[in-house]
């Protein structure tokens, strides 16, 4: 068996392991509680049985790809991690913060958050602020996201960048989540003549925030 093979058998044990134990015990028993209290209950239980097993299924899921991207980038981290007891409270946090994600894509981008974390390239506060956007990237966002850069490299690639405001894009109506996360700013209009001809092409600044969260967060 390839060391590969072996690392992802070793996750998928350490994700079953970890989900069944943490995860999903408030989960169920929060379930098994609620049924009781529904008249007919037996009618729907088996739906509850689906719905938690789908619960089971998506968390172990989110695990093993965060344990994967983890591994791959920083081999035994994970072996490491939770073995020093300094770790507990911000594994559990992890934890949690898997619990709130559903895409696979989330699930690595929080892992590799959490090394530049581990690593001290990131502060707490700012692995806080990351793991929050993580969790509201919906398929939408992401694809704008990914827009948004696109967008940017466009500009760069223009001969004629050098007449618009640097980091400025061509682009007409912003995502409002992206401006509440600080990605991109609106650029205030000048009132006349060719430099309003100009700022029609250049109404959002992207941020090095952005830039920073893309290559180092979001790409994969």
């Amino acid at each position: 068996m390839s060391n590969k093979n072996s690392k992802i058998d070793l996750a998928f044990t350490a994700t079953e392991n970890l989900a069944d134990e943490i995860l999903f015990k408030t989960a169920n028993t929060f379930l098994e509680d609620a049924v009781k209290s529904i008249p007919f209950a037996s009618l729907i239980s088996s739906s509850i049985q689906a719905y938690t097993q789908f619960r089971t299924l998506k968390e172990q899921k989110q695990l093993l790809a965060f344990i994967q991207e983890t591994e791959t980038n920083n081999p035994d981290f994970i072996k490491d991690f939770f073995k020093d007891k300094n770790n507990t409270e911000l594994g559990l946090e992890i934890l949690g913060i898997l619990d709130q994600t559903y895409l696979e894509h989330q699930a690595r981008m929080i892992g590799r958050a959490t090394l530049l974390k581990y690593n001290g390239k990131i502060s707490k506060q700012e692995f806080d602020k990351y793991t929050y956007i993580i969790t509201k990237l919906n398929n939408h966002l992401t694809n704008i996201v990914e827009e948004t850069y696109q967008l940017h490299q466009q500009r760069l690639s223009d001969p004629l960048q050098t007449h618009y405001p640097p980091n400025s894009i061509d682009l007409q109506n912003a995502n409002m989540d992206l401006l509440s996360f600080g990605f991109l700013i609106f650029n205030q209009p000048p009132h006349w003549g060719d430099e309003y001809k100009k700022y029609l092409k250049s109404q959002y600044t992207v941020q090095e925030k952005f830039l920073y969260f893309y290559h180092n967060i979001f790409k994969d």
